[in-house]
């Protein structure tokens, strides 16, 4: 009997209205996997076909795509890309819509769907990727699956055509037959070039983690880069968001309050990732992986 586990993605078209569990119930073993992984590193600079087997190095945390005010010209062409490098939509074979931010370092962000529905976010998938020649691969993957509150550690290989398509087949280590497919096509948005003054702005929505689940959230980003936020439970947090060095996305860095649950169980003072704005409709998706490797803030809002 097929495992019905949770795979990458984001909605299909980026239509996220809510993030956190509440889908229907997943058949993914409640136990956490171990912390095998040294903290991930992010870097400012692309390193086209560089992974990291034995800790993922985040290279351009934050994804965003921009239109209108700040959207210019397509930092990557077809012509020019030659690794898997994009911002990749489509779905499972178990039925999950998805959307994976897969930047020019290597370094990805995948959300997933609910089974059957693309209405909400149950999880995100983050890791290093290793891509040329049409073929891809990925040793270290975390799934944070958001319906369960558990972390699974997954492979996967692949292959692709530069800003067209990208199947891969995932593998879930610690599930005997843990095996899904994935089928997506390249968004052009990715080609977009960011820039700070279009993503500055307040931003209302709700952020998620495992420790925490899902809490009511606004998150300020200032003209110069600079960030703030606050939850309902009390947690502020600071931190910095720049373009990334390539492609349609941006580098996010939070630093947790003293009041934050995250940093009080333990877990960490800070998290690393990146984000992608919805030019449709201005809503913000962030992915942050603590530095202790065992949780992530997933954040989506709309731009007041």
């Amino acid at each position: 009997m097929k495992i019905r586990i949770l795979v990458l993605s984001l909605l299909a078209a980026l239509g996220v209205s809510a993030c956190g569990g509440g889908g229907s119930g997943s058949t993914l073993s409640g136990s956490t996997a171990s912390n095998s992984l040294t903290p991930y590193v992010v870097s400012t600079t692309s390193t086209t076909n560089s992974a990291n087997t034995s800790g993922i190095t985040n290279a351009g945390s934050t994804a965003t795509v921009l239109t209108g005010a700040g959207a210019g010209s397509s930092t990557a062409t077809a012509n020019s890309v030659l690794n898997a490098e994009g911002l990749w939509q489509g779905s499972t074979d178990n039925g999950r819509s998805v959307t994976v931010l897969l930047l020019s370092s290597g370094f990805y962000w995948m959300l997933y769907s609910p089974a059957g529905s693309n209405a909400s976010v149950a999880g995100v998938v983050v890791g290093n990727s290793l891509s040329s020649n049409g073929k891809i691969t990925s040793s270290n993957g975390k799934d944070f699956n958001f319906e369960t509150s558990a972390l699974m550690p997954l492979t996967w290989t692949g292959s692709y055509t530069a800003q067209s398509s990208l199947q891969a087949s995932l593998t879930y280590t610690d599930i005997p037959s843990g095996i899904i497919a994935l089928n997506t096509t390249h968004d052009g948005r990715y080609n977009l070039t960011p820039s700070l003054a279009a993503i500055r702005g307040t931003y209302s929505g709700t952020s998620t983690s495992l420790a925490n689940g899902s809490r009511d959230t606004t998150l300020v980003i200032y003209e110069a880069g600079q960030l703030s936020g606050s939850r309902t439970d009390g947690c502020t947090f600071t931190g910095n968001v720049s373009p990334t060095v390539r492609g349609n996305a941006y580098n996010v860095s939070i630093d947790y309050g003293v009041n934050c649950s995250e940093r009080n169980s333990g877990r960490s003072t800070n998290s690393k990732g990146s984000a992608y704005l919805n030019p449709a409709n201005n809503r913000l998706f962030s992915v942050t992986l603590n530095s202790s490797v065992n949780d992530v803030l997933f954040f989506i809002g709309n731009k007041q």
